[in-house]
């Protein structure tokens, strides 16, 4: 994991619930859901990073 993102999932509170605008290819929130039991969404314009969430099981709105 990239080491932003390694530093922004420190802040997350266990058990939350996240909006990840521009989450890319879910990575953040694939991350989150499976060492801090967050539930969430991401929002995301780009088709491929949209394929790549779903094929992570990353809850994602286009």
């Amino acid at each position: 994991m990239r080491p932003d993102l390694e530093l922004i999932s420190e802040w997350v509170a266990p058990d939350s619930r996240m909006l990840d605008l521009g989450c890319g290819d879910g990575n953040l929130l694939a991350h989150l859901a499976q060492t801090r039991a967050v539930t969430g969404y991401g929002l995301e314009i780009d088709p491929a990073n949209v394929e790549q969430c779903v094929a992570a099981g990353v809850n994602v709105l286009q």
